[in-house]
């Protein structure tokens, strides 16, 4: 998480968000706690259906998903992730700069 914070703290100022959804079934009940005593800013929806983690396909997690500004999954995966390597970074900034549509 903390990765994921950073990169949250990182993209932010380009308009792109960075989000990590809770598919924690205790929901806010634990999530919170978590996200307080780990001072995380970053926005944590819950989703302990998962109706949304169901929808992009999430199976197990880590699991990422880049969705663009139509609202389109442009592309996902488990596993660890470098949100702030430099070959992220450029294909951030590709799907950033392409007209919503």
């Amino acid at each position: 998480m903390p990765s994921v914070q950073r990169a949250h703290d990182e993209y932010k100022k380009t308009g792109v968000a960075v989000l990590a959804i809770s598919i924690d079934g205790d929901g806010a009940k634990s999530v919170k706690p978590f996200i307080a005593e780990h001072k995380y800013t970053l926005p944590t929806p819950l989703d302990p259906e998962m109706g949304v983690a169901r929808a992009v396909g999430v199976r197990v997690t880590p699991w990422t998903v880049i969705v663009d500004r139509s609202g389109a999954v442009v592309a996902g995966g488990y596993g660890k992730i470098d949100l702030l390597s430099p070959a992220f970074r450029n294909y951030v900034k590709a799907i950033a700069a392409r007209p919503p549509g």
